[in-house]
């Protein structure tokens, strides 16, 4: 099951590598550019996983506390949300991790 959704995974990352290379072209100019890229891209992700680990307490307290039913469903509803993005993100690091390995001639 979960070799199956790996599998998405890479489809989606070498999805997000070939949106991006048609709007920003298929390779990096420099090592240089490929870090800077993968470091905002990174950026992003740790904001949306630190996003999710600031709820997931909320929610945690909440559990703790006996919070009616809803509450604690409208709590989860924003968690899947933010491990959406949060995944979302992550795929784009990985592009951004494949494009930094093309090379001119290959991706010509």
């Amino acid at each position: 099951m979960m070799n199956d959704l790996l599998i998405q995974v890479q489809a989606a990352v070498f999805g997000e590598y070939c949106r991006a290379a048609e709007k920003f072209g298929k390779t990096n100019n420099s090592p240089h550019e490929s870090f800077a890229i993968l470091f905002e891209e990174f950026q992003e992700a740790q904001e949306q996983s630190e996003s999710f680990g600031r709820l997931f307490d909320k929610y945690w307290q909440a559990v703790r506390k006996n919070v009616p039913a809803e509450a604690q469903s409208a709590i989860l509803s924003h968690l899947k949300e933010i491990a959406e993005r949060a995944a979302s993100e992550w795929v784009q690091v990985a592009a951004m991790c494949y494009k930094a390995t093309v090379k001119e001639e290959i991706a010509s």
